[in-house]
């Protein structure tokens, strides 16, 4: 179904090989079951109940991407890399980039290419493409989450998915996330290589490349941040799948890159790698330290409390025991 509603620049080659061809058999179900549903293809804005607008084509694209296993390619990652495109020789720096881009992400749709609905749209599909199955009615799942929405609670819900635990606050820590999630994402990595900003050579971004689209991601993460005042994100898990090293192998080689392929594979297979065991100990040394010193704090703080109730305790005693000896002198 989601398929169904891919047309144009949602439907090419890279497009058909990550998020499934259209069902021809599929299509003549649906016109003849009600032709008015051939309307939901190419369907632009749609209004929503709290009165902002998504771009409907763009969410249900991206939400196809989501449930395969591409959650950035899409959505949030795309539009980055778009954006970073647009304002391809216009800044030396990240910073200048992201001060360039911080007006036009999520501002007019007119002449951004990252605007506000194209932003609503990207955190909606993580959010509802994170819930989706295979027994899924997307309809309900989309009532339900269009039902008192505001812009707060869309970025908690998106940032909790896309990077875990996350102090937004923590301004140069949290672009750097945003930025690492962005580049290590192997949807993304297959995108930019289909755009000609990856290089096969040692599988990395192309460096003439990289300030524009690291400031925006910076930009990406600062709007983030704004709408969430800065807010720690606590989050309870994921959910959302990721497509595989092997995948972005396979997709590459159905593209008749089989040189990229390889390269790709190989560059994936030598960053697993690298999470040695003493990298994994170290994980759960410092995940086993925060919970002792959070069940330590604890236990201190009751110890605490004992010892001064013993010490008044002990006190009263022994001014209990003082008075007695100086009544028994007087007498």
């Amino acid at each position: 179904m989601l398929a169904y509603t891919r047309m144009g620049s949602y439907n090419d080659t890279v497009w058909q090989l990550t998020a499934g061809s259209k069902d021809p058999d599929f299509e003549t179900y649906v016109l003849d079951k009600n032709s008015d549903l051939g309307d939901l293809m190419g369907m632009g804005e749609l209004s929503l109940p709290n009165g902002q607008t998504v771009d409907f084509g763009h969410l249900l694209a991206s939400i196809n991407l989501v449930y395969r296993g591409l959650p950035i390619t899409g959505s949030w990652g795309g539009d980055c890399m778009e954006l970073a495109q647009q304002y391809e020789g216009q800044a030396s720096d990240a910073e200048g980039y992201r001060s360039l881009m911080e007006g036009a992400l999520g501002g007019d749709d007119a002449t951004s290419m990252f605007g506000a609905s194209d932003l609503r749209s990207d955190l909606d599909s993580v959010n509802i493409g994170s819930q989706l199955t295979a027994d899924s009615n997307l309809a309900d799942l989309m009532r339900t989450y269009y039902t008192d929405l505001d812009d707060y609670n869309r970025a908690y819900q998106f940032v909790a998915l896309s990077f875990g635990n996350t102090d937004t606050g923590n301004t140069d820590q949290f672009r750097e996330t945003v930025y690492n999630a962005l580049v290590s994402d192997t949807g993304m990595q297959l995108l930019l290589y289909m755009k000609g900003m990856w290089t096969s050579d040692g599988w990395t971004l192309k460096s003439e490349y990289e300030p524009a689209l690291r400031g925006a991601a910076y930009a990406f993460a600062d709007n983030l941040s704004a709408t969430l005042n800065g807010e720690t994100v606590k989050s309870e898990g994921s959910g959302l799948k990721v497509m595989s090293g092997q995948s972005l192998s396979d997709a590459l080689n159905a593209l008749g890159e089989g040189d990229a392929a390889n390269a790709a594979l190989g560059a994936l297979s030598s960053a697993a790698s690298t999470v040695t065991d003493s990298d994994a100990v170290s994980g759960a040394l410092d995940e086993a330290t925060a919970t002792l010193k959070s069940g330590f704090n604890a236990q201190v703080f009751q110890l605490v409390l004992l010892v001064i109730a013993a010490a008044a305790l002990f006190g009263v005693i022994i001014f209990l025991a003082l008075m007695s000896q100086q009544v028994r002198r007087r007498r």
